[in-house]
């Protein structure tokens, strides 16, 4: 399905709870993709900001945090609980650390996340580019460019000739395949 720009999310910016777009609903999709790489079972977070990025000062002033969290809850832009949002991952029982220190950030906008539960552990790296807008630069130290605004699956395997050669076979209409190196470390 083709899609177009839309005056309302594109040029105006989209429906959430302010102060900014950037900061905010953009920290609220990050935080829903964070949510669905963990298939919604969070237990520990590690937030990295890099002091020369803008997140070092503003992330709890400008609804970084709000949003942020609000997303790892599973919760939309607009929803009535964000202003309550410190209350409501308390009670999720989820252990929240915030570290400000140099990581390599490139854009000002920069989330290191870390995020843990009994089974698994996942590291995404996602930019906040204005408007609402994000993009998902690195999952689990391997290079990704993803804007959220389309359905995937990510596939980790050992032997990624076998699994692209297995898929390749399956009928995906449209759908795109693409291949990313894991990084062993």
């Amino acid at each position: 399905m083709k899609t177009y720009p839309s005056i309302f999310n594109d040029v105006i910016g989209p429906v959430m709870r302010g102060p900014s777009s950037s900061h905010c609903a953009a920290a609220l999709r990050i935080g829903r993709i964070c949510r669905d790489l963990m298939n919604n079972s969070i237990e520990e977070i590690y937030i990295e900001f890099d002091p020369n990025g803008s997140l070092a000062t503003t992330h709890s002033g400008q609804g970084s945090d709000m949003g942020l969290f609000g997303g790892l809850l599973g919760w939309n832009a607009d929803d009535e609980r964000l202003k309550d949002y410190e209350m409501h991952i308390k009670n999720a029982g989820i252990k929240i650390d915030i570290d400000i220190h140099p990581i390599g950030a490139s854009h000002p906008n920069t989330y290191k996340i870390t995020l843990k539960n009994k089974k698994e552990t996942h590291q995404v790296i996602g930019l906040s580019t204005g408007g609402g807008m994000i993009e998902i630069i690195e999952i689990d130290q391997s290079p990704v460019s993803l804007m959220g605004d389309f359905n995937l699956t990510l596939i980790y395997s050992d032997s990624a000739a076998d699994l692209l050669e297995s898929i390749s076979k399956m009928n995906l209409g449209e759908a795109s395949l693409h291949s990313v190196p894991l990084n062993s470390s």
